[in-house]
């Protein structure tokens, strides 16, 4: 019969009561290149559904009229076993009016074969595909169908599809699964997953079927049974949402410590409009499944499922130990069909797997879930539908760091009154009020959560249209107080690190510690607790230290007390001995000095006047006065009349004689000005000048306690230096010996330098004996010239003498010394 301008084809004659599987004389098996979305018109399709509900009565009363009446204007046999296909989907099987039918060789006597159990539809369809001229084998094998689980026994699997061999390459056809769902539905997802085993392409058939006969997968690659076995349960809706599983790749998964991530990953454009679920059975102890109906309803408080940008990751803990079956759901929100009483809720089965656990935690030991999401974690679709959009935080999962506040932000399509809650498995709500917080305005929200201690929280967001009534749950964020797990250090996060606790451990300067901690900060390197450290270190170290010194220098009494008891309280008071050992002097001093330097303070403005109106003042008077504004830092001349001083002491403000003795400094005071000061009160006493004036007195007693200051600072200045230059000295003639040890050879003369003066000879020492020539050969006595240049540290320069500025040569640099060399 054939189509019309296809290949002339020979009608077989097919004994309908003995049809065999397969033809020797039909082409081999052979990979097609063309797929299923080349050569699937749904127009075409669209336009035989018609013509076949339009076919006229009684035309499907023999083969002949009813495949001729099928074929009828069709220009590909693809589309002619299509049309077959779609007839035989248009039929009820199961009609009264079929037993009426005559025995004979027609389509109606078949189909009353198949309602009594003597036939099948894919001998139905081999009979109608050879009657047309059109090859078409039976091939036999494991099928995995709607109600496979993974672990089934294989004799539960056995099933037959049907080769189809049109427009010159072999198709697959699984025409009984395609008619399960029957015909003429109205949904185009369940009319899309019917026709998914009708000429489906044979990568994606080979995950549902494995035929006896290899070559019939149609594959480059054929899989073995063992493989196909091995796969994860697949359902159409599957491929149709195009999903691909990224972890685990096999269906059979064991989960380490009883905690196992499934990842399954869809098209971004369309990662918006999908919502997924999760079914969970358990099996049972052993590998008997006998039990995989029964559900753990527990189970459904520990699987998270964590939305990412392209993918879901099901983070599965399993309570207890043993094998369960674990059942993913998935469909778009637009075109969810809702089913009661069903899993998932109007969602498709997508995939299944099996997971095998052997771990059994303890009551207590492992945390399930705040609450269990029935639109899913995390801002999905029904977040948007209500006219919410997340701005910031996109995933299901939030974790926060110890004391940390997370800002999350979201925009309002529409006017929304939004609120949010913050849940605990064991914590009340009402403890959880002020945790969380939520602030609205300029068409954008801003939700701040804080959580009190470690472990996982629901993040609540609600919001309704402004005037309803109703609030609806938009989005739940899991909330988790814990680190995330992180890769090996980085090498550049080691060496932050390295510098902040290098600052932190030895004083360099604040200032570099400031920046490391900065840096450390802006490059977010995890916080083993650096951070905290340094900042104690810059508050308690280095803050007192600069403040100490400040009051030092200031030399207020009140000012020194408050932070030297700051620095002998500091966690780092040892290594700020030296600095309170300063300050504790100065504070004996400031003690001692109290009592003259507060009269100075509190002295009455008239002693100042009466001791200003002397026209002729005593000599005493005198002196003490030019004492005191010398040290005050006025010039010697400049103090030789009266008037002058008269003219000091009528200043005002910060210029007045009182604020500046009370301001003056020892280390502002040369000590060569201070002895001139001791000079013009030497001759007097307290006692003369108590006869004369109590406010000279005061003056002069403030003169001799500060000039005794001057000359304590002035030593002390000198005897550190000493030290040293001492130190330095001692340095200098250490490397000078060390150099002369190495460089001079043994048993020789005495080496002559010539430098800037007459010549001399240096000492030697040989074996630890010192020879010294102390007279050259023209009789210079050369002993007491070098004691006299080692007495003013004036060196010749000579080979054994550095210079003043220390180099360090290529040879020390590199970490040897040139005594190394023999």
């Amino acid at each position: 019969m054939g189509c019309v301008n296809s290949r002339t084809a020979p009608i077989e004659d097919v004994d309908y009561k003995n049809v065999e599987d397969t033809n020797p004389d039909y082409p081999p098996a052979y990979i097609p290149d063309s797929t299923k979305a080349e050569i699937y018109d749904k127009d075409v399709n669209r336009d035989i559904q018609q013509k076949i509900a339009a076919m006229p009565k009684g035309t499907d009363g023999t083969y002949t009229s009813l495949l001729k009446y099928l074929s009828t204007g069709l220009t590909k046999e693809t589309h002619h076993v299509t049309a077959i296909y779609l007839w035989m989907k248009d039929q009820g099987y199961d009609s009264a009016s079929l037993d009426m039918v005559k025995d004979g060789d027609t389509p109606r006597e078949y189909m009353k074969m198949i309602k009594d159990d003597r036939g099948d539809l894919t001998t139905f369809f081999t009979i109608l595909c050879r009657r047309s001229g059109i090859p078409c084998n039976i091939i036999s094998g494991l099928g995995k169908n709607e109600t496979y689980f993974i672990g089934a026994p294989e004799n539960s699997m056995q099933t037959k599809w049907a080769a189809v061999f049109a427009d010159e390459e072999w198709h697959l056809i699984h025409i009984e699964w395609s008619m399960q769902r029957g015909a003429g539905s109205s949904d185009d997802v369940e009319t899309e997953a019917s026709d998914f085993f009708f000429l489906t392409d044979p990568d994606v058939f080979s995950t549902f079927c494995h035929p006896e006969d290899f070559n019939w997968q149609l594959l480059d690659q054929p899989i073995s049974k063992k493989e196909f076995l091995s796969f994860p349960y697949y359902n159409p809706h599957f491929f149709l949402m195009h999903s691909s599983v990224l972890a685990p790749k096999s269906g059979t998964a064991r989960a380490m410590n009883g905690k196992l991530d499934i990842e399954i990953a869809f098209p971004k454009r369309q990662i918006d409009n999908i919502e997924v679920n999760s079914f969970a059975y358990f099996i049972g102890e052993s590998n008997e499944i006998e039990n995989r109906n029964t559900k753990v309803d527990i189970l459904d408080k520990y699987v998270f499922v964590n939305r990412k940008p392209s993918k879901f990751i099901f983070e599965v803990t399993l309570p207890k130990a043993g094998r369960y079956l674990f059942d993913i759901y998935g469909g778009y929100r637009d075109k969810m069909v809702e089913k009661a009483k069903t899993p998932g809720k109007g969602l498709q089965r997508l995939c299944q797997f099996r997971i095998i656990s052997d771990k059994h935690f303890e009551e207590g030991e492992v945390e399930a879930l705040p609450d269990s999401q029935e639109n899913g974690w995390g801002p999905g679709p029904h977040c948007r539908s209500l006219g919410l959009v997340p701005l910031t935080h996109f995933e299901s999962c939030i974790y926060i760091k110890p004391g940390e506040y997370r800002d999350l932000w979201f925009r309002m399509e529409r006017d929304l009154d939004v609120t949010c809650q913050l849940t605990h498995n064991y914590l009340p709500v009402y403890e959880l009020v002020e945790q969380v917080e939520c602030a609205t305005g300029d068409n954008e929200v801003q939700v701040r959560v804080h959580v009190p201690e470690e472990g996982q929280y629901a993040l609540k967001i609600y919001c309704r249209e402004a005037g309803s009534k109703v609030f609806h749950e938009a989005c739940v964020y899991l909330i988790r107080q814990r680190e995330k797990s992180r890769l090996p250090e980085k090498h550049r996060d080691k060496m932050l690190r390295n510098r902040l606790e290098h600052n932190i451990k030895n004083h360099t300067s604040e200032r570099a510690l400031q920046d490391a901690i900065e840096v450390f900060r802006c490059y977010t390197v995890p916080d083993h607790g650096e951070i905290k450290q340094g900042e104690e270190k810059l508050k308690q170290y280095w803050e007192v230290k600069k403040e100490l010194r400040s009051a030092i220098k200031g030399r207020n009494i009140n000012v020194v007390n408050k932070w030297l008891a700051r620095a002998k309280k500091s966690k780092y008071h040892q290594d700020l001995q030296e600095d309170i050992t300063e300050a504790e002097r100065l504070q004996d001093n400031l003690t001692k000095m109290k009592g003259h330097m507060h009269p100075m303070a509190k002295m009455d403005p008239h002693t100042i006047i009466e001791i200003r109106n002397y026209k002729r003042p005593p000599k005493i008077v005198h002196d003490v006065m030019s004492s005191t504004y010398l040290l005050l830092g006025e010039q010697r001349d400049d103090l030789q009349d009266w008037e002058e001083i008269q003219y000091l002491m009528g200043k005002q403000g910060s210029e007045s004689l009182q604020k500046r003795v009370i301001s003056r400094r020892p280390e502002d005071v040369h000590i060569e000005i201070a002895e001139e000061s001791d000079s013009l009160i030497q001759p007097y006493s307290i006692d003369k000048c108590r006869t004369v004036s109590n406010g000279i007195c005061t003056f002069y007693k403030w003169n001799k306690h500060f000039i005794k200051e001057v000359r304590q600072r002035d030593l002390e200045e000198r005897q550190r230096l000493e030290a040293e230059r001492q130190h330095s000295d001692n340095e200098i003639l250490d490397e000078v010996n060390d150099l002369s040890r190495s460089s001079r050879p043994k048993n020789r003369e005495p080496v002559k330098f010539e430098g800037r003066g007459e010549p001399y000879e240096v000492e030697k020492e040989e074996n630890g004996v010192k020879e010294e020539n102390d007279i050259d050969k023209k009789g210079h006595d050369t002993k007491g010239e070098y004691d006299e240049l080692e007495k003013k540290h004036e060196f010749i320069m000579s080979p054994t003498r550095p210079p003043e500025g220390k180099q360090s040569s290529p040879v020390s640099y590199a970490g040897w010394k040139p005594s190394d060399i023999s």
